[in-house]
């Protein structure tokens, strides 16, 4: 069952990836907080130019990650970039609701993700144990 959640939740990373590359465009253009930031040249506004490739990218190597590979270790990995992701999305707000709603949607999922593949871990040990 939780294998099946991860696929789910899976397929929710890679529609979440479409909605923020052009919620992050669309947020760069209109947004005057993030366009006094992307006037400098320090290490903040680096992070903030990549973001629109950085929390979409995120997305989808979660997506196709959790799509195709079993390993926990690596789905675990995943797991802690969608939260990093998540956690960017909120630090770079700016005064965007949808990007404060989709900063939570992300950190969310990341988490149930990371628990999820914690849980089927914890669930796969007792089952060869047992036997």
């Amino acid at each position: 069952m939780n294998r099946k959640l991860i696929k789910f939740i899976s397929v929710l990373f890679l529609i979440i990836a479409l909605i923020m590359y052009f919620t992050i465009a669309y947020h760069f253009d209109n947004d005057r907080h993030i366009m006094r930031i992307l006037a400098k040249t320090d290490f903040e506004a680096t992070l903030l130019r990549l973001a629109i490739y950085i929390v979409p990218g995120i997305s989808v190597i979660a997506g196709v990650f959790g799509l195709v590979f079993t390993t926990r270790g690596l789905l675990s990995f995943v797991g802690v970039l969608e939260v990093f992701a998540g956690l960017l999305t909120l630090y770079y707000q700016g005064r965007s609701q949808i990007m404060n709603i989709m900063g939570i949607v992300i950190l969310v999922l990341g988490l149930l993700f990371l628990l999820l593949v914690l849980l089927t871990l914890l669930t796969d040990k007792k089952e060869t144990k047992v036997v």
